[in-house]
């Protein structure tokens, strides 16, 4: 799942690259994993337009996070995690 990540978002396909961060989301194995995931996709969709969708997203998974006692991730360590250190995805 990384690489084809990684490769949308290399193409500017951050609403899709949201969509994949959501299915993951959905079966990741514990509530840190799908809250980060969810918070990724969430920061991709506020990215990309969709910022009531995004913000949503952000808020549940922040909750989560919160209560486990775990930062909030950002879209700086989404790029680290898959490799694009100082890439910056074209706006949509």
């Amino acid at each position: 799942m990384a690489s084809r990540l990684a490769q949308l978002l290399r193409r500017g396909r951050e609403r899709e690259a949201a969509q994949a961060l959501r299915s993951a989301a959905e079966g990741a194995a514990t509530p840190a994993a799908r809250a980060v995931l969810e918070r990724w996709a969430g920061l991709l969709l506020v990215r990309c337009g969709r910022e009531v969708e995004g913000t949503f997203a952000i808020e549940r998974a922040d909750a989560t996070l919160d209560l486990l006692g775990l930062p909030q991730p950002t879209l700086e360590g989404l790029f680290q995690e898959l490799g694009l250190e100082g890439h910056d995805p074209p706006e949509p």
